[in-house]
């Protein structure tokens, strides 16, 4: 593979070649630090070294591929990055973070020794939070955001800490050591701008015939975890009007939920994402209940009024069935709203190209986000996603949909180099 190599053929070759690294049937799970995202990130460099870049990780295990001119570290000059996630989630798809991954090594690689602003293309360790309960890890870490206190305090399911999961892949040399202190992630570059294809994720583009979605907005959110404590009793001896019955009652508030974003409006949208009852017996009533909610919204303020709106609902449920509440906010991030002249610049491009498109919100999480709340002039690129499937192994976008957007965030990002910090 060659930079003077077919745009679109090479695209492809990256595509199917990061989701070797992961696959289950038609489908491709790659959790971060896993054996598969290792491999990935390893066959990642080697492409980018293939196109004469240098390929550096951190200590959290993000990677980026720069010119070889440029050292990272504290002396670095100001850069652009260009780039998406390597994780997954579970049985997900083959394009979710991928093809914002291969636009930052492409980008990489056709702006090397361009503009005021070198290009580096970059990979975030985690975004997806499919393995930790800690999501956009990457973007964070990359920043400088996370202190040392949470590589303990982060597990994941099976009980194992940020720490020996990186410990466990440095081994391999999918991270560099830890910085000694309060901070175990000193930033290897400082972003002045920051750019991310991503597939849309959902239904609209494809459903308005439109190439590209310039994304001016992403939704905030408020995570709910809900414990409801009724009276676990014989499930055949206890009439229905003496029950207090904790599943029925996180039944009935995931209903009262869902019927108050319907009624709110778009782009409101609220989901209850699990239910646990305990002890989870046929012939024993539920004595509790753990269910998950979210609500999210792309309005300032929005987001923390539908969790106390949210609130209110469970409480009015917990009284009236005789159970005990008690509800705890498990993460939050407000609403983004993405740099103007970056949206203006993209406007102006897709215009000159003739592509359609048209600015949207995004109701889903990207690590553009992250960048954006530090500071960080960013943007999100959209382009079609077949269906509106996505984090499934029917994720699909066209090669014709995803060439002229890869295309399209290359050229935007050549534009937006000539431009000093």
């Amino acid at each position: 593979m060659s930079p003077q190599d077919d745009p679109t053929a090479v695209l492809h070759e990256l595509l199917e070649g990061l989701a070797r690294f992961g696959r289950e049937g038609t489908g491709v799970t790659r959790l971060a630090y896993s054996d598969a995202w290792c491999e990935a990130q390893r066959w990642l460099a080697e492409r980018a070294r293939g196109l004469g870049l240098a390929a550096t990780t951190d200590a959290a295990g993000n990677l980026f591929f720069h010119d070889p001119a440029v050292v990272p570290g504290a002396g670095a000059p100001p850069v652009l990055l260009v780039g998406s996630h390597l994780d997954t989630v579970v049985s997900g798809g083959r394009y979710d973070g991928a093809c914002g991954v291969v636009a930052g090594l492409l980008a990489a690689a056709a702006l090397r020794g361009h503009g005021a602003l070198s290009a580096a293309g970059f990979v975030t360790c985690e975004e997806e939070g499919s393995r930790f309960p800690s999501p956009f890890m990457g973007a964070r870490s990359l920043l400088g955001q996370v202190e040392a206190g949470e590589l303990d305090a982060v597990r994941d399911g099976n009980g194992v800490s940020w720490r020996a999961a990186l410990d466990a892949v440095r081994t391999r040399g999918c991270a560099a050591l830890l910085a000694p202190g309060p901070r175990p992630f000193p930033p290897l570059f400082r972003p002045a701008r920051m750019l991310e294809l991503h597939i849309e994720q959902g239904p609209v583009l494809e459903a308005e015939g439109l190439a590209l979605g310039i994304v001016t907005h992403i939704a905030g959110f408020r995570r709910l975890r809900v414990r409801l404590t009724g009276e676990a009793r014989h499930a055949g001896a206890t009439p229905m009007r003496l029950r207090r019955d904790a599943l029925a009652a996180a039944a009935e508030i995931a209903l009262a939920v869902e019927a108050h974003a319907r009624a709110l409006g778009e782009p409101a949208v609220a989901t209850a994402g699990f239910a646990r009852a305990e002890p989870g017996l046929y012939n024993v009533i539920a004595g509790a209940c753990e269910l998950g909610l979210e609500v999210r919204h792309v309005e300032p303020g929005r987001p923390a009024a539908m969790a106390a709106e949210v609130e209110q609902l469970a409480r009015g449920v917990a009284e009236r069935r005789g159970v005990a509440l008690e509800i705890v906010e498990v993460s939050g991030q407000d609403p983004t709203t993405f740099a103007a002249p970056l949206v203006a610049a993209a406007e102006s491009l897709a215009k000159e190209r003739g592509l359609r498109f048209r600015t949207m919100a995004s109701g889903a999480g990207h690590d553009a986000m992250v960048f954006a709340h530090a500071g960080v002039p960013a943007l999100v690129v959209f382009v079609p996603s077949r269906g509106g499937i996505s984090h499934a192994p029917g994720e699909y976008t066209l090669p014709e949909q995803l060439a002229p957007g890869l295309a399209f965030a290359i050229e935007l990002a050549r534009r937006v180099s000539e431009e000093p910090a």
